[in-house]
């Protein structure tokens, strides 16, 4: 497997689009930071293009991850970065995507790295192809062959990828098993679960093309005794999907973070620029409409919806394993990319529902206050909860004194979220208290706790002979 593959371009492309929402959103609120994004704009390496108009419905925004591999400058980046096939070979990029930007009805299509084309001047190749002649050849390809007018460019080669997401933090991502991939280094032995993952972490999970799950059908594997079996039917499409909902979730991460701490704007853009390529047209309004295409994200509403372009295959073209467009409905896909069709946004799935109310982790601000007796237990739930999403109010002591049972306080209004909070800290009884501020909870420990529903880290080293029990799947978004 190549060392990082097309996933980690078409991941890097798309953390792109996330992070420069995060600092245009922060910096429209923030004079010094707006000011400071505006002088890293006017930095950004330029690219000559011949591109398309802004339409009436929207601007298309071509957006490509380049394995430029030319901050390489030690043995272990080199053997981490390249193989026998990248090692002497100029930049390339295997995936790409085109984002209609339209408020909120933006629309994001990625293209398979293996879709058949036919690329003006050259005839008919694999799309990854198009970017060997440079990006130009690639904005005149989807021209031809999809009548998709490009209005800007933007490209990003995949060493900002950690930095970007330590920037921010963690992302919290949901594992549906134990899984491994033996050429990125997964494993999770813990099984299925939430973890949240810090850059490193997240480059090894979204490069993985080759994840297998433990199953009791599957293969075997002589050197464990365990059997396995492919975790995806076709392993580029299965990425794609991943890659895609790492997004959603770094792009609203990245916002609800900023407005918390518009401090971090900075860090963000200083991870992201210094690797960013856009076209000589980019400014500082082709950034904004990219704000507007995010923005349903980090609310919890519909937001940017994210596609791939319908395919049929694996078809063989020129002895090469391809896949080919698929009518008609691909047809539809690229309607909505010319900005010949609007549909409505789906409502998002990426809230937990309570009741009527729909609240997540993040939207809940916890205050940890230590009543079981036992030291240090008010600072390790609060670490917990941070590592499920939510918010942290700070620790204490409790001012009662030591308690039998926990409790979840929350103000009159707030029921929804003390439920949420009561998912991970079963133990815990819920109690009404009209002196709290709308919005905020108090988990005060009783000797009667266990701990937080927490999981545990992606570990991609030899794992404990233990089993740790790891929260549900809706903790996680």
């Amino acid at each position: 497997m190549n060392s990082l593959g097309a996933a980690t371009r078409a991941l890097s492309l798309r953390i792109a689009l996330a992070i420069v929402l995060c600092a245009v959103f922060v910096g429209g609120s923030v004079v010094m930071v707006n000011r400071y994004i505006d002088d890293q704009i006017d930095n950004i390496p330029r690219v000559a293009l011949t591109t398309a108009p802004v339409g009436a419905n929207g601007m298309n925004f071509l957006i490509i991850g380049s394995d430029s591999r030319s901050f390489v400058d030690n043995a272990i980046d080199y053997g981490a970065f390249s193989d026998k096939d990248t090692q002497n070979s100029p930049p390339r990029s295997d995936t790409m995507m085109v984002l209609h930007a339209n408020g909120n009805n933006s629309y994001a299509v990625s293209f398979p790295r293996d879709l058949w084309v036919n690329i003006p001047g050259k005839g008919e190749a694999k799309m990854n192809a198009a970017f060997n002649d440079g990006p130009q050849k690639v904005v005149d390809t989807l021209q031809a062959d999809f009548a998709l007018p490009i209005s800007h460019y933007l490209e990003v080669d995949f060493e900002t990828f950690e930095g970007i997401v330590n920037a921010i933090g963690t992302v919290p991502v949901y594992i549906p098993g134990v899984l491994r991939d033996q050429y990125t280094g997964v494993s999770t032995p813990y099984g299925a679960g939430c973890y949240q993952l810090d850059g490193a972490e997240s480059l090894a999970w979204v490069r993985a093309r080759n994840l297998e799950i433990l199953d009791p059908n599957g293969k075997l594997d002589r050197t464990t005794g365990q059997r396995w079996s492919p975790l995806d039917a076709t392993a580029d499409i299965g990425r794609i999907e991943r890659q895609q909902e790492f997004v959603k979730k770094l792009g609203r991460i990245a916002v609800e973070r900023a407005l918390d701490d518009p401090l971090i704007a900075p860090d963000i853009v200083d991870a992201l620029l210094p690797n960013l390529h856009a076209d000589t047209a980019f400014d500082r309004t082709a950034l904004n409409e990219l704000v507007r295409a995010f923005m349903g994200l980090a609310s919890g509403g519909a937001g940017l919806q994210f596609e791939t372009l319908p395919w049929d295959g694996p078809a063989t073209r020129d002895r090469q394993s391809v896949v080919l467009v698929k009518h008609p409905e691909a047809d539809t896909v690229l309607a909505r990319l010319r900005g010949e069709i609007v549909v409505a946004p789906e409502p998002s799935t990426t809230a937990v529902p309570v009741g009527q109310v729909a609240v997540r982790p993040v939207d809940v601000r916890v205050r940890v206050l230590n009543g079981s007796g036992v030291d240090g237990a008010a600072g390790d739930a609060d670490q917990a909860l941070a590592n499920l999403g939510f918010v942290s109010g700070g620790i204490g002591n409790n001012t009662g004194g030591n308690v039998t049972k926990s409790e979840i306080r929350y103000h009159p209004g707030d029921e929804a979220k003390s439920r949420l909070l009561a998912a991970s800290v079963p133990d815990a009884k819920l109690v009404a208290d009209p002196a709290l501020v709308g919005g905020d909870l108090v988990l005060v420990l009783g000797a009667s706790f266990k701990g937080i529903g927490a999981a545990k880290p992606l570990d991609t080293a030899t794992p404990p002979p233990t089993t740790t029990p790891v929260s549900p799947e809706e903790a996680c978004n």
